[in-house]
């Protein structure tokens, strides 16, 4: 039995494994505790071979003698073979046993994992568009907010993509620590500041006693207040509104459900005068 774990790599190498070895089963697991659960229930506990679990291997390498290197793309932007991977793991419904099968079907040609010729392979193509444009609309209409002096955004996508927009948030806001919850994960970024690992991943529960604080905190209200000062009611272009700031994208977050309501119902009335209070 091939046991891999639910990464990048342990997908990469339980293929090498298979293509060596056709007949075996496969299992995986997101942690090694889990993968000794599920041993112990197959039954199979013997012949277990496990990887993924020690980051050891060169993924760039063992990609390359898997499948191959490129010859052509469907699109311009798709991602290589490592990314393409990582992107169709995240998605909800994908079963990593059968994208393991899907690359060793691939006998060596990178190209049919982007062709959709069959499939199985526009599937999870699909898996990997998907993804990608879920993680595109969060980059693009979530809006954190601070908590504590904490950057924070709540996101809500059927996918696994927190660490990923927690590590975009990061580095536009190298200035800040950010979190970004996730279910009853938090993934944090810019750690450093509050005297945690630099990107890191905890309960969600456990950001309630994290605190930080900068001077120019007030800022952001601030400039909340000049924005909505600002608006001219004459000039609002509320059907351009509505297409920078679609209603498929106002749960992503708190500030973009707040953004929303603007576009649908205006802004509050505001003078410059709040800020002489």
């Amino acid at each position: 039995m091939i046991a891999f774990k639910k990464n990048v790599e342990g997908v990469l190498l339980a293929c090498y494994e298979l293509l060596d070895s056709p007949k075996s089963d496969l299992i995986y697991a997101d942690t090694l505790e889990e993968l000794k659960s599920k041993i112990s229930f197959s039954g199979f506990e013997d012949d277990v071979r496990t990887l993924g679990f020690k980051p050891v291997t060169n993924c760039s390498d063992l990609a390359t003698r898997i499948l191959g290197r490129r010859k052509s793309r469907m699109f311009q932007r798709d991602p290589g073979v490592e990314k393409y991977i990582d992107l169709v793991l995240r998605h909800s419904s994908c079963n990593p046993v059968e994208l393991v099968h899907f690359i060793c079907s691939c006998a060596g040609n990178a190209d049919q994992l982007y062709s959709g010729k069959s499939p199985t392979g526009k599937r999870f193509y699909n898996y990997m568009r998907d993804v990608t444009r879920a993680y595109q609309r969060l980059c693009m209409f979530a809006r954190p907010d601070f908590v504590n002096g904490i950057l924070t955004v709540e996101v809500d996508s059927p996918h696994h993509i927190g660490d990923m927009f927690c590590r975009w948030l990061a580095g536009k806001n190298p200035d800040l620590p950010v979190y970004v919850i996730e279910n009853d994960i938090a993934w944090i970024g810019n750690g450093r500041y509050i005297g945690l690992e630099n990107f890191t991943n905890v309960r969600s529960s456990f950001i309630q006693s994290l605190s930080f604080s900068r001077e120019d905190d007030e800022l952001d209200q601030l400039w909340d207040v000049y924005y909505d000062s600002q608006m001219i009611e004459n000039r609002r272009n509320k059907r351009h509104a509505k297409q920078l700031q679609p209603k498929s994208s106002a749960s992503v977050s708190e500030m973009s459900r707040r953004d929303r309501y603007k576009v649908e119902r205006g802004i509050a009335n505001c003078t410059l005068d709040e800020f002489n209070a």
